[in-house]
């Protein structure tokens, strides 16, 4: 075998392992959607999950926001929020596990009502009294 055909069959290992690793280490991640669906600005939104939370300052009508999450334990998520008479509101979530991916769309309006619609994989159940 020539020297070129050697180094060419190396080069193709090579990027073989390389997209193997690449799809191998795929990160995990849940898409969570926090929309307002009412008529008036909501304040101080926080969001709890396991492990973490994260938070919007303002969220007006309408509008919705996107972040990503990595979940890194379990438990159950959180919502505390204020409408725009800085009335607070809080609301649980579904129970959630490390390694789950998907989607997750909170639904708040300034009534105090949050909606959680789950899209993720693999679905888990809460354990006895959680």
């Amino acid at each position: 075998m020539s020297r070129r055909n050697r180094l060419r069959g190396f080069l193709r290992l090579l990027a073989l392992a390389s997209l193997v690793l690449a799809v191998g280490c795929r990160s995990k991640l849940v898409e969570v959607r926090v929309v307002n669906s009412g008529t008036t600005d909501l304040h101080n939104v926080e969001v709890d999950y396991p492990s973490a939370s994260f938070g919007i300052s303002d969220l007006a009508p309408g509008a919705t926001y996107i972040y990503r999450i990595q979940l890194q334990d379990a438990g159950r998520m959180k919502v505390e929020f204020s409408d725009s008479k800085q009335q607070p509101h809080s609301g649980k979530g579904p129970y959630v596990e490390e390694g789950q991916q998907g989607t997750l769309t909170l639904t708040l309006d300034g009534s105090g009502k949050n909606q959680w619609a789950a899209q993720l994989h693999p679905t888990v159940k809460a354990p006895a009294g959680e």
